[in-house]
């Protein structure tokens, strides 16, 4: 079975991210929960992604959230978390954030904004930063002072 372009788009993100840790946080139980989950030593970023496989001709758009993503992403936001929606288009992607996931946007503007693959990974790193889990590099792992003794 041929991959969504969503998730094709996903990878093509992802791909560029070699010491950032991300989890799919799919859950058909749970709807709206965001797609992507991105942690690192600078903190974490909640990503609901979304695909347009052909730049909107409309004059006006807005990324199709259901009305379960608009309130997750909403109460997310107003927790204080760091949350962006990203929109992928050909042209490569577009970062929302601070609810702007409400405000539409033109056809010129998305252009304006639309940002390579791989500096939507490097925008996702500068705000997550390394993972210890994905890095063998100790500047990232705790000093064995601050780990939990072990008993034998």
């Amino acid at each position: 079975m041929a991959a969504k372009p969503e998730s094709t788009f996903i990878r093509g993100v992802n791909k560029y991210l070699p010491e950032t840790y991300f989890e799919k946080t799919n859950n058909p139980f749970r709807s709206g929960v965001a797609d992507m989950w991105y942690s690192g030593i600078e903190g974490d970023l909640w990503v609901e992604y979304k695909n347009d496989p052909s730049l909107p001709k409309s004059r006006e758009y807005l990324p199709k959230l259901s009305p379960m993503q608009v309130k997750w992403l909403g109460d997310r936001y107003y927790e204080g978390r760091n949350i962006a929606v990203i929109l992928g288009l050909p042209e490569g992607g577009v970062i929302y954030r601070d609810l702007d996931w409400l405000k539409p946007y033109t056809r010129v503007q998305l252009l304006k904004r639309a940002m390579s693959r791989q500096d939507l990974a490097k925008w996702i790193f500068e705000q997550v930063g390394k993972s210890p889990c994905k890095s063998s590099d100790a500047s990232v792992m705790p000093p064995k002072s601050s780990l939990p003794a072990t008993g034998s």
